[in-house]
């Protein structure tokens, strides 16, 4: 049922451009890091929901028909079941979102920044430093190195009990 109602409107965020949205958040929120933020969070977002909603409706029934069995409430069926077998596609998200998120706070810094890597690789374009911005450029792709990394690292870590095949393609 709240599929069916939010549906448009998540739908509609996902198609205006994210980019458009940073001014508007550094009007609202000023120049700090809560912008940056927004916009991160905005971009991430929908990867990562497709990716829960497409595992939650895939779940077996005949597991939730047995815990059902055993006289468990609606919380219950979705804490044994629903979510542990949403897990391995929550990390595919992050996975995507965790590249994605970099996209989002560079963008942010782009708009309504005065420090960090997006600010220094406009700065440095400004000035017409092509080595700054390839500074600039080499450690935000570092930074999304590094922050997928973490998130494969988790990912081990919480799915341990998962054959790897199912859980960790990279």
């Amino acid at each position: 049922m709240a599929e069916k109602v939010l549906s448009p409107y998540i739908l509609a965020l996902q198609i205006a451009p994210k980019v458009a949205f940073a001014p508007l958040f550094v009007m609202w929120l000023g120049y700090t890091i809560y912008p940056k933020i927004l916009v991160a969070i905005l971009i991430v977002f929908f990867p990562i929901m497709i990716n829960v909603l497409s595992a939650v409706r895939t779940v077996d029934p005949d597991m939730i028909n047995l815990v059902r069995t055993l006289n468990a409430s609606r919380l219950q069926v979705f804490r044994l079941v629903e979510f542990p077998s949403a897990l391995p596609a929550l990390f595919s998200g992050l996975r995507i979102g965790s590249t994605l998120a970099v996209i989002g706070v560079t963008v942010g810094e782009l708009v309504g920044g005065n420090k960090g890597l997006g600010y220094l690789l406009v700065s440095s374009e400004g000035q017409g430093n092509t080595a700054a911005v390839f500074v600039a450029i080499t450690l935000l792709t570092l930074v999304g190195i590094v922050a997928y990394g973490l998130v494969v690292w988790v990912e081990n870590r919480v799915l341990h009990y998962l054959p790897k095949a199912q859980h960790a393609t990279a």
